[in-house]
């Protein structure tokens, strides 16, 4: 009996499911003619969480081309740099985890030109929580803070398609195939094969997804000087607080900017004007990184 004969027959009976792994891909579709853009996800492994203190010791990125309407065409390049920390050496749990020793990444420096050159031709950086990675190379490689960032992880819609964990190890399961998880370049990998794939109840694909909520335009709003009676309001309504500016903080769509000032005022100010708010214009090309706040 052939492999796909015997899955359909463990799968039909609603008792298995079967997961493959996952093998390089080259391509995914024929360019249809819509017109190309170059985008690249981009992975880190890093000696800790702090992006102030830990330091990247592997940077993964894959280059592909995609059309506006999120079809991925071809991979075009793919780059695996390593890097020794300067402040030490990598912790037991972070090798534990990575599979990343000392001794790979001794006398190692990844190179700030070939980083450079890697990313020139693309319009967009992608992540999975690029909040974590873009925080770290925006502070050791100048050239990823003048451009668009998208995440994979917050701008596609998983909880609106029933999807309530958003770690890549368990889409990639539900979508079918795993992964040796916990490498910069494998992780990438595994992203990209994601975003070719269809949410389950809207059938967008989910890098159009994804671009179509990178593209809004919103206003980070801080609630600030909000009285302490009002933080459990504030956390259920999605707010999350800042330690640094010690405040509330939600990202609010542009035109959703007044409705949510009357909530405050209401809610928080008790009826008061909200004069101690604050807003930031937010897009892609500062969205994820820690100069907003």
């Amino acid at each position: 009996m052939q492999a796909k004969e015997l899955i359909s027959e463990l799968e039909a009976t609603g008792d298995f499911k079967v997961v493959k792994k996952l093998h390089p891909q080259q391509s995914y579709n024929e360019n249809d003619g819509s017109g190309k853009r170059i985008a690249v996800f981009l992975d880190v492994e890093t000696t800790g969480l702090d992006p102030n203190e830990a330091e990247i010791i592997e940077l993964g990125m894959i280059a592909f081309e995609y059309s506006e309407q999120g079809k991925i065409f071809n991979i075009i390049d793919e780059f695996n740099g390593y890097e020794e920390p300067k402040k030490g050496e990598i912790p037991q749990e972070i090798t534990d985890l990575t599979g990343i020793t000392n001794e790979m990444v001794q006398g190692k420096r990844i190179d700030d030109e070939e980083v450079n050159a890697f990313i020139s031709d693309a319009v967009i950086i992608i992540a999975h929580n690029a909040t974590f990675d873009r925080q770290f190379v925006e502070g050791r490689f100048h050239v990823f803070k003048d451009i668009s960032w998208g995440c994979s992880i917050n701008d596609v819609s998983w909880k609106e398609n029933g999807l309530k964990a958003r770690n890549l190890e368990y889409l990639a399961y539900i979508y079918g195939y795993y992964y040796d998880a916990h490498r910069a370049s494998y992780d990438c990998r595994a992203s990209v094969h994601l975003l070719s794939q269809k949410l389950p109840k809207s059938n967008e694909l989910v890098l159009k997804n994804l671009l179509e909520t990178a593209r809004q335009k919103t206003n980070r709003v801080y609630a600030c000087k909000a009285p302490f009676h009002a933080k459990d309001r504030l956390k259920e309504r999605g707010y999350k607080w800042n330690p640094v500016k010690k405040s509330w903080s939600i990202d609010i769509l542009d035109d959703d900017v007044e409705s949510e000032l009357t909530w405050l005022s209401d809610n928080v100010y008790d009826g008061g004007n909200a004069d101690d708010v604050e807003k930031i214009p937010v897009s892609a090309r500062t969205r994820y990184s820690d100069r907003i706040g």
